[in-house]
């Protein structure tokens, strides 16, 4: 039997194990919950400029650009990741650019139609830094643009976080449910066990600073499910999932 192999990471350097972490992100719930539910609150992308921040190996990078985005831009803090997402478009142009850089100290960049973020705002440590974010996103939207993230459940439970040892998931706030609290995040697979933190955020706090920064409206999407995620696997698999969810879709607009 295949000895699991054990990475460790705490904080948001995930160039040690950017492999490990893509593995990871390879999953039911993502193919079919996170990214329909994603492009289903986007709409049509065809000749949209698009900023994908916290893009990691370039997966929505791609998956917009292949629905006719473009020009698209990534950005991510890790170093490894970036080199991953560049060496996927060096074997298969897409004519992607993809950058190193914090997202809560970028600054503006160029003028966007969207800006994208799966998995960022909730890294942030401290009201300040997310609060960078937010206002990276709105320097490099055009005035009427969107922004889409989806980020951790900002209403959470002890329902919620049990929920997920039905996909070998364990999050252990390490605190009360409050602002910024570091969650402690396991995820097991077949040969793989990944942890990492990130922090949590209330849904009161993420409004107040997306207004307080000058986005005009905001919409809260709960996870979907495509027709073929319901054709592949039994309404048991999904239930934890879609009813007590891990996970939120953000949008708001300039």
């Amino acid at each position: 039997m295949m000895k699991k192999r054990q990475v460790e990471e705490m904080g948001t350097d995930y160039d040690s194990i950017a492999t490990e972490y893509q593995k990871i992100k390879v999953n039911a719930i993502k193919k079919y919950s996170e990214e329909f539910t994603f492009f289903e609150a986007l709409g049509d992308v065809r000749g949209r400029s698009v900023l994908d921040l916290a893009c990691g190996d370039g997966y929505y990078s791609r998956a917009l650009r292949r629905a006719g985005a473009g020009p698209v831009v990534g950005v991510d803090l890790s170093r490894q990741m970036i080199r991953m997402a560049r060496a996927m478009e060096a074997e298969a142009p897409l004519g992607i650019e993809y950058r190193v850089g914090n997202a809560a100290t970028l600054g503006a960049i160029g003028a966007f139609d969207l800006v994208t973020a799966v998995y960022l705002l909730q890294y942030a440590a401290d009201e300040a830094t997310l609060r960078g974010i937010i206002t990276t996103i709105f320097l490099n939207l055009k005035q009427g643009g969107r922004f889409l993230g989806v980020t951790g459940y900002p209403d959470l439970t002890p329902l919620h976080l049990e929920a997920q040892a039905a996909y070998g998931i364990v999050i252990e706030p390490q605190g009360p449910l409050a602002d910024g609290v570091v969650m402690r995040n396991t995820f097991t697979t077949a040969d793989t066990v990944v942890r990492f933190e990130n922090h949590y955020w209330t849904r009161p706090t993420y409004e107040r600073i997306f207004r307080e920064t000058g986005f005009q409206s905001i919409a809260w999407h709960p996870m979907q499910l495509s027709p073929e995620g319901r054709e592949l696997y039994p309404a048991e698999y999904w239930q934890a999932h879609l009813q007590h969810p891990a996970i939120i879709l953000l949008a708001c607009s300039k």
